[in-house]
């Protein structure tokens, strides 16, 4: 790929951004005679015609800065590269992209080859890594709303974290598990348009259910380790039989140590393109809460589907 302008977007409020970080990101493109320009996503909006005017899109931030890049750039052919800032930053581990900035630029720039991949789509919104119905959806938006109260920021990313675990569990008690309904949608594979297409469904119910597009979730924890945004299917881990933050846990124990054991187990994981998610009584869907890539999405139902050729990303051609 010829690279002569790239635009960052960046977000200012990331885990690990800082204003010297940014600089030695645009110097490290301008010694190399790349025009840079850098626009802060907090203050000003992605206008998609921006993808006419560069050769390359860098995302300086976490995987909900990516979230929404990729949603105000979706089908547009400019090659989109995330270098991880945030505090979790899942996708730069499905890509196994370098945690240094000196390293991950020069691969982003040198090594990295454009890639179409398939999204997830949640209602109206793209989703990169996944989308997450019932309590870690609850989780998300009470996070997002003790951040934007909070005065103080922590600048180290491991303490960031561990505090966001800590945090995780004391929002997680008062979280009221309610059940859940999940319709899979079997469709023919006709390819003309005119022709009547038949659906089938297929019901099973949850208390918490996971859609993933990568093998990663919640951080270095390879849920899905067969997984990958090139697969024409998601996987779904559904938790089942969980009223309470401890019955949560150790089901999501079980998907890290024991995930050969169960992954063949369609009461545990299921792989679908499309499916259907809402409560089992409609009238508290508006009480369930899904996000997706870590950022609060919206209420149920959910309408939940691959998406092919969505978005074009820089990748590691040794992973992808």
């Amino acid at each position: 790929m010829i690279l002569k302008k790239a635009l960052i977007i960046y977000n200012p409020k990331s885990g690990r951004f800082s204003e010297d970080k940014l600089s030695y990101i645009l110097n490290f493109f301008k010694n190399r005679n790349i025009l840079i320009y850098a626009l802060n996503m907090i203050e000003r909006p992605i206008k998609k015609n921006l993808a006419n005017f560069f050769d390359m899109v860098l995302v300086a931030g976490g995987d909900g800065s990516l979230n929404y890049v990729i949603n105000n750039l979706i089908f547009t052919d400019i090659p989109i590269a995330h270098l991880p800032m945030g505090t979790v930053n899942l996708f730069a581990l499905e890509n196994k992209t370098p945690y240094s900035l000196a390293q991950a630029l020069n691969e982003i720039v040198y090594r990295y080859k454009p890639v179409k991949i398939k999204l997830g789509k949640a209602n109206e919104q793209y989703f990169i890594a996944m989308t997450g119905i019932g309590l870690d959806a609850f989780i998300v938006k009470n996070m997002e709303e003790k951040i934007r109260k909070s005065k103080k920021r922590i600048y180290n990313n491991s303490i960031k974290y561990l505090n966001y675990i800590f945090n995780i569990i004391k929002i997680s008690k008062n979280y009221k598990f309610y059940d859940l309904s999940l319709d899979i949608i079997h469709s023919d594979n006709t390819e003309d348009s005119n022709a009547y297409r038949f659906e089938r469904w297929e019901r099973c119910s949850a208390k918490e259910i996971i859609v993933s597009n990568i093998r990663y979730y919640g951080g270095p924890f390879k849920v899905f380790p067969k997984n990958s945004p090139l697969n024409d299917k998601f996987d779904i881990r559904l938790i089942k039989n969980v009223n309470n933050r401890t019955d949560t846990i150790c089901s999501i124990l079980k998907s890290l140590t024991l995930y050969k054991r169960y992954e063949d187990n369609p009461d545990f994981y299921i792989k679908a393109n499309k499916i259907y998610i809402s409560s089992l009584d409609p009238a508290e869907n508006e009480k369930i809460y899904y996000q997706c890539d870590g950022e609060f999405a919206g209420t149920l139902p959910v309408e939940i589907e691959k998406v092919d050729n969505a978005i074009t990303m820089l990748v590691n051609p040794a992973t992808f």
